[in-house]
Parts: structure tokens; sequence; C-alpha cells
């Protein structure tokens, strides 16, 4: 079963990926594309009646398409298909910012150790990391700051308010 770390905790990962079947507890990750098809009513495979329903971003997936659903989603996944992709920073800081999502923000893919402290400051709760990452490191990354100089949806003290 694969791993997510959320809230610097490791813990088993309830939404199966887009193509894979329901999880026993009726969770259903979908792609965009799918998702939309879903909330137009389209009756799709592997997707059971009653079914707790996330999805899953692209880089060229524009989350504006999600704002009249965003109140309903427990959970948006930005793929990171490659490090050197930088897309998903921008979707999760609009998501978090601008459009006020409030639910889980995960990073999958290829997501490494050093980008964890970014991805968090982005708005980024959970992390599904690529293979070969240290689920203990990486949650040693994400406490080892307590303040940051710029100001960021991650709610980091910034040092002059601090002394105020």
């Amino acid at each position: 079963m694969r791993q997510i770390i959320k809230a610097t905790q490791l813990l088993a990962d309830e939404w199966p990926l887009p193509g894979e079947e329901a999880s026993s507890t009726g969770a259903v990750r979908l792609t965009l594309i799918d998702y939309l098809a879903w909330c137009g009513g389209a009756a799709l495979p592997g997707v059971p009646a009653g079914a707790r329903v996330a999805v899953r971003l692209e880089p060229a997936d524009d989350e504006a398409d999600l704002l009249p659903y965003l109140g309903q989603l427990p959970l948006i996944d930005v793929h990171f298909p490659k490090s050197a992709e930088g897309r998903g920073y921008t979707q999760g800081r609009m998501l978090r910012e601008r459009h006020g999502y409030t639910g889980e923000l995960r990073a999958s893919g290829a997501v490494f150790i050093d980008q964890i402290y970014l991805l968090a400051r982005c708005g980024f709760d959970a992390f599904e990391l690529a293979e070969g990452q240290d689920p203990q490191a990486v949650i040693a990354e994400l406490q080892r700051f307590s303040v940051a100089y710029q100001p960021m949806v991650d709610g980091l003290t910034q040092p002059l308010r601090r002394h105020r």
C-alpha cells in the first residue's frame, strides 16, 4: 500500500490513483476530465454510487475549472510528472490563496525531499513521495523552519512581526 506524509505523519493512502478500483472506503481519485464529466452526471466505470471523489490535476490542467466544486472536494492531488515541472507550485498556491481551498492539497509524482519545504510554503499539506525518498527525512525537513521572511500560505511567523 502506498504511504503519504500528512501533518508530519506517515499514513496509509486511502485514495487509489486514477484508473484503479475504488478503495474499500469508497474513495476514488479521478482525472480532471473524468471528474468534470462525473459532476455533469456521467456514469463512470469504477465510480460506485455514493463514492467519495477526489481529483488529480496534471500540469496543463486549469485549477479554475474546479471552482464550482471546491467545497465538496476532500482532496486535490497536484501531480508532478517530473522534478523539473513547476506549474504545480502555482496550481497549489492559486487553490489556497486565490480560491480559498481548505481541503487536503497533495503533491504527488516526482516529489523529492529538496522540494518539500517550498511545496509546504505554497499550501501543500500532504505528500506522496517519489520512490526511494526517506519519509523520516522528509518529515524532519517539514519541521526544519519555524520562521520565514516571505509571507506565504503556510502561516510561518515573519521575524519582524514576531517581536511586536
